[in-house]
Order: C-alpha cells, then sequence, then structure tokens
C-alpha cells in the first residue's frame, strides 16, 4: 500500500484508488470484485485491452515483415530484442532465436557498437568465424540485423570459395584445422567429385585410372583416420573429424 499524494497514483479516478484500497484489505479476488464500479468498467477495459493487444500486433507484423527472422521469436522474445534494440549488448542471448548455430556475437574493442565476429558454443567449445567488415549496430533493430545478415552471406560466400581452392591446393592435413567444420565438410565434399569425375571421364582411355583415384582417396581417408585415434581433447573438433569420415 503506497501513500495516495505518491506519484504513482498521480491522475487515477478516486474511484479506484477506492477499489485498490479495498483490493489490499480484503485479498480476496470474488469479494474485491463485487462492486458496480468493476462490473460497470471491466467491459470497457477488455475492449480497450483488445484494441491495444491488435495495435501490438500489427506493430510486431510490421517489423516481422521488415526482417523474417524475427518470426522465429515469440511476441515476448520480440518486444525484449526490439526495447533493447539501442544496445546490441543486451540481445546476446536473442542471437541464437534469430540465427540457426549462432549463439554470440563478439564486438569491436574500440567500438562496442561494431559487430566483428559471430560464433557458436559446442560442448564447452567455440567455433568462431570473422566477418570480413563490421556491422555497426546502430539504429533501428531490424534494419542492423538486415546488415548482419547480409555480411553473414558475404562472409561465408568469401569463405567458401577460399575453401574451394585451399583444399586442392593445401595438404588434406593442414586443409582441415584450417577451415571451420562447414567450410571443411565441402573441401572434403569437392575432392571427391573431383577425383570421382576425373576417374569416370578417364576410364575408356585408362582402366586403371579408377584404381589411381581409389588410392588418393583411400590417402585423404587415411589421414582422417589417424586423426581420429590421434589425441582430439576438443569434441567440436572430434565431431568435425568424425563428420568429414
Amino acid at each position: 500500500q503506497l501513500p495516495q499524494e505518491s506519484k504513482v497514483f498521480k491522475g487515477v479516478d478516486k474511484k479506484w484508488l477506492k477499489i485498490m484500497e479495498n483490493a489490499a484489505e480484503r485479498k480476496n479476488v470474488v469479494q474485491c470484485c463485487q462492486n458496480d464500479i468493476l462490473k460497470n468498467e471491466l467491459p470497457s477495459l477488455k475492449a480497450d485491452l483488445d484494441t491495444c493487444q491488435k495495435k501490438l500486433d500489427t506493430y510486431l507484423d510490421k517489423k516481422r515483415k521488415a526482417f523474417p527472422r524475427f518470426f522465429f521469436c515469440s511476441n515476448k522474445d520480440l518486444l525484449k530484442v526490439l526495447s533493447n534494440g539501442s544496445d546490441p549488448t543486451a540481445i546476446q542471448d536473442d542471437f541464437e532465436k534469430l540465427f540457426d548455430a549462432v549463439s554470440e556475437v563478439i564486438f569491436d574493442d574500440f567500438n562496442p557498437k561494431i559487430i566483428k565476429t559471430i560464433f557458436q558454443k559446442f560442448a564447452g567449445d567455440t567455433e568462431m568465424l570473422p566477418f570480413i567488415e563490421g556491422v555497426l549496430a546502430e539504429g533501428n533493430v531490424e534494419d542492423w540485423l538486415c546488415a548482419v545478415e547480409k555480411e553473414m552471406q558475404n562472409t561465408v560466400k568469401a569463405r567458401c570459395l577460399n575453401a574451394a581452392s585451399d583444399c586442392f591446393n593445401m595438404k588434406f592435413d593442414e586443409f582441415v584445422p584450417a577451415y571451420q567444420s562447414q567450410f571443411s565438410l565441402l573441401g572434403v565434399q569437392m575432392l571427391w567429385t573431383q577425383k570421382t569425375t576425373e576417374a569416370l571421364q578417364t576410364l575408356k582411355e585408362r582402366k586403371q585410372a579408377f584404381i589411381a583415384k581409389g588410392k588418393e582417396i583411400q590417402e585423404i581417408m587415411d589421414v582422417l583416420q589417424r586423426l581420429c585415434v590421434s589425441d582430439i581433447r576438443s569434441k567440436l573438433i572430434r565431431t568435425k573429424i568424425e563428420t568429414l569420415v
């Protein structure tokens, strides 16, 4: 119970003050609601509440259309993101709801509003992917989240191009730890596809080509086998190797 002169009650109708005082004294919902004021006013309040809910739904729908990944969020989570949009560090826990396999982001040391890296937590380990260009998390939250999504796509595309080249130019046991799991898997699939295609293309001319390419693929398997039986303490790296196998 607060004194009536408190700022909390400033502008509140006296009849509602009396109802609030009555509620504080009785503590029983049914007894408190046995009065004409509530019976007459509650339908009107319910209609006002429905109007507010419709306007809120319209507002949230507008935000979801601006950034479709908001459809993955409940209204409660989305309101939290929108209310903290000016402070991107406050929505660290919500990135995983918006982007699959992105646990958190890392901000620039000199400008805490520039997102430099995304990373995923996996069994106590982390796998990081630095952005090519930092994203300024400023302005409307849906706008800078769209920028994060675009930079994520650009970075993954560039990383894929590098992996597509390095998987043929680097030693396989050097290529695997140099790239994140997604790109290592892409590389080993490209190696297998290239070697198999070459074997099929040269099969008519050289029947031993298939056997030769099979040996090259077996060499890759031997590397993965050695990695599997090595002392790998990281569950993330072990899962990565097992996936490549």
